[in-house]
């Protein structure tokens, strides 16, 4: 098979595996969310809020510079490659478990401090367990991607949603508490750990290395990208937190509900753009600036494709949604996420910008921009959650993003004189508002029927009034 040919099988496969993965732990997601109830998911909602802020503090960056290590040993003889991979391998994954017990460890003494109730303290001490465990699967997940073998990454991902779902069934079957509804998370991401480590073995001798000037090495090229990660998490997550200061867990639980839909749906832009961002890079690296142009257009114009439908059809159909997933009970979370949707929407075509930022060189100028946005969006949760609850939390984030996206446009702008083109945004829009009359019309009709005819009226507008081709996209 040609390299070309296996790098989109490679792709096609991940995106088969998060497609079911996604379908898994929406499934999870909606068991716990009915079982749960609004009170006990939103102290589930802020024990892994609380959490993820620590795991990307954690990770710093690293997945980045270990995909860069590793494609650097490409170069190498086939004896020396192998004994180079290990090396760097075996240092990564050290400097990720001693960073992840280390940070994790200290988020769970770290929670004492806080006035949570004990359901919390102890959540977060069960869940960073499973967040451990997940740190590590993401390492070792960059050495298969290196080596085109996504094949391990689907079996391990699958699987390990598997076993937290059936022993999710189980133990709701047994009518258990919280705190064990929680250690079936720590189990699956144990199995797709085990999974992925032992599978690694068959290619190089891992083991733990210590080469703390390689450690030193790696860290000093992890700062500029680690602390733009460490500010958008914190304008991406620090609305759950400030919201459990000042509400009740039912509003967190409301708002962690329709902010997991997001969290689910903004793993896709990342995907279609591992797939591209190499192109681009190439062609800014080789000056090819028309080829430049022609793929950031048609970048542009696929995450426009999907973000437009999305806003407007989640909109109409967000009360649905929420108690199709959650039950009745979260019915008050469908008009959340009809407003963090817009929010949503954003971040689809905002994250070609800034990962075009770090793929072509301009991480460092790039920070700044994080820094203020996590600072304007940090004021904006104080002074309007208070007053507004969940909606000011809402109204914020969408904030965020706007401004965030405004400065990564900019930024690239500013490098590269490229503007994008619009006729496809026009095309894509009035699209999707006559997806949005005839949702609004059928909008009695069971809520199955209605996600399965939205984008087939969607495409097929786009289609018969030649907006798309086959070969407008890649």
């Amino acid at each position: 098979m040609s390299l070309t040919k296996k790098v989109f099988s490679n792709f096609a496969l991940q995106i088969f595996s998060r497609t079911i993965a996604l379908l898994a732990g929406t499934l999870i997601i909606s068991l716990m969310m009915r079982y749960l109830g609004p009170r006990n998911y939103g102290y589930y909602s802020i024990s892994i809020a609380f959490l993820q802020v620590f795991g990307i503090i954690a990770d710093f960056g690293l997945y980045l510079i270990s995909l860069r290590y590793l494609g650097e040993a490409d170069s190498l003889p086939q004896k020396e490659r192998e004994k180079r991979i290990s090396y760097l391998m075996g240092n990564i994954f050290s400097l990720r478990l001693f960073s992840a017990f280390i940070f994790y460890g200290g988020a769970f003494a770290l929670s004492f401090l806080f006035p949570y109730p004990l359901a919390v303290k102890v959540g977060i001490g069960i869940l960073s367990g499973s967040l451990f465990f997940c740190t590590l699967i993401q390492t070792l997940s960059a050495f298969y991607q290196k080596m085109l073998a996504t094949r391990s990454i689907f079996w391990g991902e699958v699987l390990g949603k598997v076993v937290t779902l059936f022993l999710m069934l189980f133990l709701i079957s047994r009518q258990a508490g919280f705190y064990l509804i929680l250690i079936s998370f720590v189990f699956g991401n144990l199995v797709n750990f085990l999974i992925l480590f032992f599978k690694a073995k068959s290619w190089i001798f891992l083991r733990c290395r210590f080469d703390f000037v390689f450690w030193k090495k790696i860290l000093k090229k992890c700062w500029p990208i680690g602390l733009a990660i460490i500010f958008n998490v914190l304008y991406f997550k620090a609305d759950i937190l400030i919201l459990s200061f000042y509400r009740p867990p039912e509003e967190v639980g409301y708002y962690g509900g329709a902010y997991r839909i997001l969290e689910v749906l903004i793993t896709v832009p990342p995907l279609f753009l591992g797939l591209v961002l190499p192109r681009l890079t190439q062609a800014w690296v080789n000056y090819d600036l028309e080829k430049l142009k022609e793929l950031f257009q048609k970048s542009f114009d696929f995450l426009v494709m999907l973000a437009w439908p999305l806003i407007l059809g989640v909109i109409i159909l967000g009360k649905k949604i929420m108690i199709l997933i959650g039950g009745p009970e979260f019915s008050s979370a469908g008009n959340i996420l009809r407003l963090i949707i817009i929010g949503c929407g954003i971040l689809f075509v905002g994250e070609l910008f800034k990962q075009l930022a770090v793929s072509l060189g301009q991480q460092k100028k790039i920070l700044p921009f994080y820094f203020i946005t996590a600072l304007f969006s940090l004021v904006g949760y104080f002074i309007f959650i208070p007053i507004y609850s969940y909606w000011g939390a809402a109204l914020v984030t969408i904030f965020s993003e706007l401004l965030m996206f405004s400065f990564a446009f900019f930024l690239f702008y500013r490098l590269t004189k490229i503007l994008p083109k619009l006729d496809f945004f026009w095309k894509s829009l009035v699209a999707s508002l006559l997806m949005s009359l005839v949702l609004i019309w059928l909008i009695n009709w069971s809520i199955f029927f209605l996600i399965m005819i939205a984008p087939l009226i969607y495409f097929s507008t786009l289609y018969f009034t030649k907006a798309i081709r086959p070969q407008n996209f890649f």
